[in-house]
């Protein structure tokens, strides 16, 4: 019968009868983490010092598995933390099954909740409003968040929209205005942005969607119609005219020039016809006679008339292109100039 002798000396195992073992193996230790806290949604880049690491070392902070493990050298291991509710953790690095730990080594702290500093719908076309759609249009949007404690990369941000569609995610997406709806309207797109520690803040942003062509035409025509009816008054006709500084002066002038016709003429019959309309964000005149508008109308128009009693003028048939140009002004389209081009006679001082 063979015997075995062991003996143990400087840590080491000795045995003989004709096998032998290893240096015992050694827990790893963890002596510092760096930095030592950081948002209780995780992310924060750690760098662990200590000895006997290893390939394959897993490293958690209060029951929480880090990320992105890289283990530089048995003295050094780089990792991401992450998520765990706020309060001091142990960090604990286990290498084949053998763990070491500092105790309350990293300190989660509460995450301060994102910020939505702005949200802005833009589309493509030059000098086009801000927070502006006409129908099926689709436009950009973009929200501006900030977070002290966790990066754009890990937030998660949630859009959704009372009508239309959605595409994209993050900060910038797309939105397509719906291609039916009641126009104007103000249709709201909400953003909810969250953090991995389930903070969150929701932001809004309304935009104003119109069927521009009709509205303007419709705008333009009403105008004409109204300027058709004698009865009506120079500040009945002109009531959809914008009374800012940019179309002030044209305003006044026809508001001066509808005033003298009532002074003059009588309309007896009209025939206001289909108004042909460009949208086009004052990148180009408009009419005949330049003047700068988002939108331009032509309108064939034909009226005739009879003088007042008591006025001497010269009755007869005016005929030709009705120019109206628009512009988009609070959320809204207004008149701003109108010019008549004459397809043959016109009775004078009939109509500008």
């Amino acid at each position: 019968m063979t015997r075995c002798i062991g003996a143990v000396a400087a840590g080491l195992l000795f045995a003989r009868c004709g096998g032998s073992t290893g240096p015992s193996p050694t827990s790893p230790v963890v002596s510092a983490i760096d930095p030592n806290h950081g948002p209780a949604g995780g992310g924060t880049a750690i760098h662990i010092t200590g000895d006997h690491f290893a390939a394959g070392a897993v490293v958690s902070i209060g029951g929480s598995m880090a990320t992105d493990v890289v283990v530089e050298s048995s003295t050094s291991i780089i990792a991401k933390t992450g998520i765990r509710t706020p309060g001091a953790s142990d960090v604990m690095v286990n290498v084949s099954g053998r763990s070491g730990a500092l105790a309350g080594g990293f300190t989660y702290e509460a995450d301060t909740a994102p910020t939505i500093r702005s949200i802005a719908a833009q589309g493509t076309r030059p000098q086009e409003p801000k927070n502006f759609a006409d129908l099926d249009e689709e436009v950009t949007v973009t929200a501006v968040v900030e977070d002290p404690d966790t990066p754009a990369d890990r937030l998660t941000f949630e859009w959704s929209a009372e009508e239309g569609t959605i595409n994209g995610s993050g900060a910038n997406v797309t939105w397509r205005a719906p291609a039916s709806t009641s126009t104007p309207k103000s249709i709201v797109l909400t953003l909810k942005v969250s953090d991995p520690g389930s903070n969150s803040t929701t932001g809004t942003v309304s935009v104003s969607v119109h069927n521009s062509p009709k509205e303007v035409g419709d705008l333009s025509r009403q105008f004409l119609l109204d300027f058709s009816d004698s009865n009506n008054g120079a500040a009945f006709v002109v009531r959809n005219f914008s009374k800012s500084p940019r179309c002030e002066k044209d305003r006044d002038e026809e508001f001066n020039e509808v005033d003298a016709n009532r002074n003059t003429y009588r309309i007896t019959s009209s025939n206001i016809g289909p108004a042909t309309v460009k949208i086009q964000f004052a990148s180009l005149p408009c009419s005949y006679q330049p003047r700068d508008g988002d939108a331009c109308a032509s309108v064939p128009s034909t009226w005739d008339s009879v003088c007042k009693p008591g006025v001497t003028c010269t009755p007869g048939r005016s005929q030709g292109i009705d120019w109206v140009t628009a512009v988009f002004e609070e959320s809204q389209w207004k008149l701003c100039a109108s010019y008549f081009q004459s397809a043959g006679t016109v009775q004078p001082h009939f109509i500008k």
